[in-house]
């Protein structure tokens, strides 16, 4: 039977090194993004390569401290660090948008923002129906 303290410190590691893989993915794709004259290509060069290696090795810090951090502070940092880059990798391929199609882009973005905004108003609203049922019985 497996050590639940081993089982863990595992789980811990892949969730480090996955997630910072997975920006380092985020990144090199940005780096791949190349604007033609007709909308971007997808060119993959050396550039490609450091762009993942850079991007990885610059999210595990952010990601070895949202998981083994037990301060608030440095936590709080990191994820903040972590939503920065998330919404700059999000936005920095619009530069290859032409700018007739920016204001459908930006009204699908706003419908996508409200669509979430109540659907995880509706998910807080069942979790504090379920917390006080659970209270009662």
């Amino acid at each position: 039977m497996a050590n639940p303290v081993q089982d863990e410190r595992l789980l811990n590691r892949i969730i480090v090194y996955g997630f910072s893989a997975a920006f380092g993915l985020v990144v090199a794709s940005l780096q791949a993004l190349q604007p033609i004259r007709t909308g971007f290509a997808i060119e993959f060069s050396w550039w490609t390569l450091v762009a993942f290696l850079t991007g990885t090795v610059l999210m595990l810090p952010c990601f070895s401290i949202i998981v083994y951090s037990e301060r608030k502070t440095p936590r709080r940092s990191a994820l903040a660090v972590v939503t920065l880059v998330g919404l700059g990798a999000f936005f920095y391929p619009m530069r290859v948008v032409p700018h007739e199609k920016m204001r459908a882009i930006f009204t699908g973005l706003a419908v996508a923002i409200i669509a979430l905004t109540v659907m995880g108003s509706l998910l807080l609203l069942l979790h504090r129906f379920f917390e006080r049922e659970e209270k009662r019985h």
